[in-house]
This record gives C-alpha cells, sequence and structure tokens, in this order.
C-alpha cells in the first residue's frame, strides 16, 4: 500500500476520532444541562403585567434557567400562560408561577349580580381596564333642573355639585355587538362615532382573534366601546339607577394596595 493512501487512511480517521470525540462531549454536556438547567416562563424584558390583565405574547418569554433557582409554582410552557390573568402585579424577569394566575372572569360574588350599563348614561374620567378598581359617584344636574326632584331616597345628597356613591370593580366592557374589549379611553364629549356605535354597532375593523382582543386590554380597541358592567349588589345597583335622575354618573379608576381583596 502507498504511503500517499496510508496517510490519507490515517488523516480520515483521526478526522472521524475527532468528530465521534466532539461529538460525545456535546452529547455530554447537553445531558448535563439538562439536568443543571430547565425552560422557565419570566415576564419579558422592559414588560410588567398588572392583576386581571390578559397576558400576551409579548409579555413573557421562555428561558433555561438553573434547576435550583426555578420555584415548584412556575411553569414552563407559553401555552399555559397566554390569555390568563394575574392576581397580583409581576415584574419584569419574574418567574410566571401557576398560583398567581386565574381564569376567573370576575363573575359575580354571594350577593351580587352583573349589571351593563349603556356609555350614554355613564361618563368614565380615566381610562378604565376590566378588573379596575373604581369609584362611582353622581355629577348633579343644574339647580333648576333639579328643583322639581324629591331629595334622593337611596343616598344622600350633601351639595350641589357631586356625591360619592361607592367603591367597585369594573367587570366587562363590551362594543354595541356584545365583545368584550377590555379597556376603554376616556372621551369626555362623545364624538358622533361613539353615539352612532351605541345604536348602530362599531364602525371600526372587525376582531380578528382572541390575542388582539388581550392586546385591545393595553392600547387602543379595535372597536367602540358602549358597555361597562359591574358586579352591584341590590344596594349599589338602586344607587346607581336613582342617580341617573339626578345628573351624570361619573366612574374613576384608583389605586389600591395589596391587601385589597380581589
Amino acid at each position: 500500500m502507498k504511503k500517499q493512501t496510508l496517510m490519507m487512511i490515517c488523516l480520515i480517521s483521526f478526522i472521524l476520532a475527532g468528530s465521534s470525540f466532539f461529538a460525545a462531549t456535546r452529547y455530554i454536556e447537553a445531558l448535563a444541562a439538562k439536568k443543571l438547567f430547565a425552560p422557565v416562563v419570566k415576564v419579558a424584558q422592559g414588560k410588567e403585567i398588572s392583576p386581571y390583565e390578559p397576558i400576551t405574547r409579548e409579555d413573557v418569554v421562555v428561558v433555561q434557567e438553573a434547576v435550583d433557582e426555578i420555584h415548584p409554582q412556575s411553569l414552563t410552557r407559553l401555552e399555559d400562560v397566554l390569555g390568563r390573568r394575574s392576581t397580583q402585579t409581576m415584574y419584569e424577569g419574574e418567574q410566571v408561577l401557576a398560583n398567581k394566575l386565574t381564569d376567573n372572569q370576575l363573575l359575580p360574588e354571594k350577593g351580587e349580580a352583573r349589571y351593563e350599563f349603556p356609555l350614554t348614561f355613564i361618563q368614565p374620567l380615566t381610562e378604565l381596564r376590566k378588573g379596575d378598581y373604581v369609584k362611582v359617584w353622581v355629577k348633579y344636574k343644574s339647580i333648576y333642573e333639579l328643583q322639581d326632584l324629591p331629595p334622593p331616597q337611596h343616598f344622600l345628597q350633601t351639595n350641589d355639585t357631586a356625591d360619592f356613591l361607592f367603591e367597585g370593580q369594573l367587570a366587562t366592557v363590551r362594543d354595541s355587538n356584545g365583545i368584550e374589549i377590555y379597556t376603554l379611553k376616556p372621551n369626555l364629549l362623545p364624538s358622533p362615532d361613539q353615539m352612532d356605535a351605541v345604536f348602530n354597532g362599531s364602525r371600526e375593523k372587525p376582531l380578528q382573534n382572541g390575542e388582539k382582543r388581550y392586546r385591545d386590554y393595553r392600547v387602543q380597541p379595535t372597536a367602540l366601546p358602549a358597555f361597562i358592567g359591574f358586579n352591584l349588589t341590590d344596594e349599589q345597583y338602586v344607587k346607581l339607577t336613582e342617580a341617573m335622575r339626578y345628573g351624570t354618573v361619573q366612574v374613576g379608576h384608583i389605586m389600591v394596595s395589596e391587601e385589597t381583596p380581589t
């Protein structure tokens, strides 16, 4: 056998041996990494998830985390997170825990019922999102408009301007077709399009998928809001409906502490 042929065989054998060694090394490293690291869902960089805010693909990422740093309740798949809501604020880099998520649709508690009202009767003064805690009060009509009305029976009129009615939680924001759009932005002087949307349906482009509706939670809704809903006790409902006779019912978002029950 020629010397050149032997050299070629040795070179090929050396290459094959090196490749095998490299592949074996990578395989061992992969096994070690698998034991030392595992996937976990975290809040994405620059993101913060507020309570009852639907979680979108932009909010979370899957990363490899050291096994001893992973919380037992941490979720590992995006499919288990997207579209669900957090019961408390989650911050950038925080692991998404199963016990912080809920599928609760803000159903009425015992002694409450769901009531929805057209925005022709209620004036939001701040941006409102489903799940927000709100204050509800009445801004009175002029003295001349009220002079023929008897004093309210279910709430106390203390002045000629406005009176607080109750605090509650916003349970739903819907367009004129009954589709949940999660959020509304205040418009103190309703436009003709908004008024028309209440009676004739939204003129905005239709919703394309569920995730787009989730995005509506934080951005401009894809449809015009026409109804908002609350879970009210009988006493709150009577107060609110009676107040509509005496003026404009106004709603504003309030910040609550972590101790506030949800």
